[in-house]
């Protein structure tokens, strides 16, 4: 080992050689031996302070004094202890609450000083700087196309527009009168709704704890039905309710999770804590109040099979016949029967004669063409093979990439790997359709092959005798 003063012998620049090039700057830093030892045991006692493992370093306490270092108490009994800075002035003596140097405490609502939020009586500042600047002629010009378009987004960017523009001297009536007065299709319907405690209803001064909550609309009545309930039912009860109305803002204030009050938190709350015990559900009957491992309802398997009840398959796979007790119908949610045999949701009718009892594919009569749409042009009467429109280019899926825009001849990605090894799958054209089902326009005119063999495509031939081809090498003779 070397001494102190005595760097180590570098080993070829490896990772030694790196550790005695550290015993330097520790020399440098502390200057001799007893100068490190000393910072070390100081860092070790402020470690230990601040929740070390006392264990590996050498059993030092823990619950020591953080203003005096010694134990027994606490920072807040310790009669040593430093007296605390001000996080203002950084002087000792007080804390920032008195401190006499900090500025007067300036309100959030309404910018004035003297009090806070909560004790704030007066209208809110309203914030209109991201709001775009332009003339109020402007503004009302663009409150009329958007009434004429119908366009909610835009009519209340123009409100907003135009209320900057007038340096919030309007209120919504001055606005809905001049909007009555020009034939303009727009209003202010003021409803009462229910707010959470932490909203409020603001007008456009910023007064705050209006009654009615806005909504913007194109007519003077309601829409639905289910409106009809709440709404204003004449023109002067419209008006009359802008007077007391506004758009829906948060108060800006805390709730309480311990009282449910607003204006404070849970720490500072004088209300009785209020023990809230967890809900613990039971994962195999549903209810709460014990775990899966104490209830004394018997043990339900999710995965058994729905038509017996036992486990190891499922109700596919099931060879007992159909246990009507067990099924579940998916339209009125009663067991003992089909969706298809409901006598409350109706029978399932044939898409081609329109007639209960059967499905299409069952069906006896002709086919009825009006009841085809074409997938190519979207009318009925014919299908998509047999339409005399151009082909619709963003209908046809491509067989190799699944992709919409072309078929497998113009596709530009490599060919996709499928597992018949070259066999044609179900449904494939080998050259691109439509996305699924009847009315597919066959692409024999893309191809160039009308023998009908593979719809069309002249892609069939070369997987088939690719195929031939593979078999007689692996086999050693001819197919």
């Amino acid at each position: 080992m070397s001494d102190w003063n005595t760097p180590s012998v570098s080993a070829g620049g490896d990772s030694w050689g790196a550790g005695a090039e550290t015993s330097h700057s520790f020399k440098e830093a502390y200057g001799h031996e007893e100068a490190f030892h000393d910072a070390a045991e100081t860092f070790d006692r402020g470690f230990n302070a601040s929740g070390g493992d006392k264990g590996e370093l050498g059993g030092a306490s823990d619950d020591k004094c953080f203003g005096c270092g010694e134990a027994g108490h606490r920072r807040v009994e310790c009669p040593n202890a430093e007296q605390m800075l001000c996080r203002y002035c950084k002087q000792p003596g007080h804390i920032i609450r008195d401190c006499q140097d900090k500025p007067p405490m300036v309100c959030e609502n309404c910018g004035e000083e003297g009090h806070i939020r909560k004790e704030c009586e007066n209208a809110r500042k309203v914030n209109r700087d991201d709001i775009a600047n332009m003339p109020a002629e402007d503004a009302w010009e663009k409150l009329k196309r958007a009434a004429m378009e119908r366009d909610v987004d835009d009519a209340k960017e123009a409100v907003q527009e135009y209320v900057k523009a007038l340096q919030g001297a309007v209120t919504y009536r001055e606005i809905q009168e001049a909007c009555i007065d020009q034939n303009i299709e727009f209003w202010f319907i003021a409803t009462e709704r229910g707010l959470l405690n932490v909203f409020t209803n603001m007008d456009l001064q910023g007064h705050l704890g209006k009654k009615y909550s806005i909504s913007y609309r194109f007519s003077e009545f309601p829409n639905k039905p289910r409106e009809k309930y709440g709404w204003p039912e004449t023109r002067e009860e419209i008006l009359s309710r802008l007077d007391d109305a506004g758009d829906v803002v948060n108060t800006g204030l805390p709730m309480c999770m311990n009282c449910g009050e607003v204006g404070h938190i849970s720490k500072d709350c004088t209300t009785e804590k209020r023990e809230r015990p967890p809900a613990i559900p039971c994962s195999n009957c549903g209810t709460e109040g014990h775990r899966l491992r104490d209830c004394p309802e018997p043990r339900i398997d999710r995965f058994a099979c729905k038509n017996c009840g036992k486990s190891g398959h499922k109700a596919s796979d099931c060879e007992e016949p159909p246990n009507m007790d067990l099924v579940e119908c998916r339209k009125c949610n009663m067991k003992g029967h089909f969706a298809k045999d409901c006598p409350q949701g109706g029978g399932r009718a044939c898409r081609n004669c329109g007639q209960e009892g059967h499905m299409a594919k069952d069906c006896d009569q002709p086919r009825n063409m009006d009841m085809i749409t074409c997938r190519n042009c979207e009318k009925t009467g014919h299908m998509s093979r047999d339409c005399p429109e151009p082909r619709d280019w963003s209908k046809v899926q491509c067989s190799n990439c699944q992709e919409f825009g072309h078929t497998k001849v113009r596709c530009k990605k490599p060919p996709a790997e499928s597992q018949d090894q070259g066999f044609l799958q179900d449904g494939d054209d080998n050259n691109g359709s439509f996305a699924a089902g009847d009315g597919g326009v066959p692409d024999s005119s893309a191809a160039g092959n009308k023998d009908g063999w593979g719809n069309g495509g002249d892609a069939d031939a070369g997987h088939l005798g690719s195929a031939e081809n593979e078999f007689s090498q692996a086999h050693g003779s001819a197919w």
